[in-house]
């Protein structure tokens, strides 16, 4: 944990600072993964990444990133995801009407990768590298 996030807390003191500061650690580590990723998706041919993508806004959003691709379907990438044992969801994830109101209903819904703060930066650059191959192969 850094002086920048205790200093972010300066009106507490102790445990309650200390927790406070926590948080904000998590989240900012948190915040340059989902940022990482959603550069390395929009790098990739075909790729739509769903949602807030401007890096002044991501403070706005959690780490979770859904994507798409324009001619693979969301489970034909979840699942080969899943052969090189990198684990992500696929389809709608329960948000209906969103996936209806992006247009992406239809053809199953999107991909979404959701790092935290146990995952790395060399997983995301593993994960990209995977779909990129999976793109590639198609």
């Amino acid at each position: 944990m850094g002086q920048d996030q205790m200093s972010r807390w300066s009106q507490f003191s102790g445990r309650r600072q200390a927790l406070h500061a926590a948080m904000d650690f998590l989240f900012d580590y948190e915040k340059t993964l989902a940022e990482h990723l959603i550069h390395g998706l929009t790098q990739l041919s075909g790729v739509t990444v769903q949602g807030i993508t401007a890096a002044e806004a991501l403070r706005r959003r959690v780490p979770t990133v859904a994507f798409t691709h324009e001619s693979i379907a969301s489970d034909a990438i979840a699942k080969s995801l899943a052969m090189q044992n990198i684990f992500v969801w696929s389809g709608h994830n329960y948000a209906i009407e969103v996936a209806k109101a992006l247009g992406i209903y239809e053809s199953g819904g999107a991909v979404r990768i959701g790092p935290v703060h146990y995952n790395s930066l060399a997983e995301i650059d593993d994960a990209l590298a995977a779909i990129e191959t999976i793109i590639a192969s198609q």
